[in-house]
């Protein structure tokens, strides 16, 4: 399916020959069966981190550092992997997200000395 056209719902092309009734998938398929899918890939990482800091010198032996950390900025979704068990309701479909997670600010101050 062109990449244009994947979708979370479908990410790739589920009547392609897929016998996904459970009465008649023989046992060695199952057993083999992720090795046919070495092809189909998760979407790729859209991630943008940024990081200002600040360091500000008080007196000789003070120095002081403002952080400002955002992770995710722009909070792009990065979506999991589809699933290709035939026999899964969910074939062909991204049920989840990677570990990344939504958008993260982190502000701090630290004192040197």
């Amino acid at each position: 399916m062109p990449v244009s056209q994947r979708r979370a719902e479908r990410w790739f092309n589920t009547e392609a020959g897929f016998n996904r009734n459970s009465t008649q998938v023989l046992v060695n398929n199952i057993q083999t069966l992720s090795t046919r899918f070495t092809g189909v890939r998760a979407d790729g990482i859209n991630n943008f981190d940024l990081a200002l800091f600040k360091n500000v010198k008080i007196k000789e032996r003070f120095n002081a550092q403002f952080r400002f950390e955002n992770f995710n900025a722009l909070n792009h979704v990065q979506f999991g992997g589809p699933n290709v068990a035939p026999i899964n309701a969910a074939f062909g479909s991204i049920t989840g997200e990677k570990g990344h997670g939504q958008r993260q600010i982190t502000l701090g101050f630290k004192l040197l000395f």
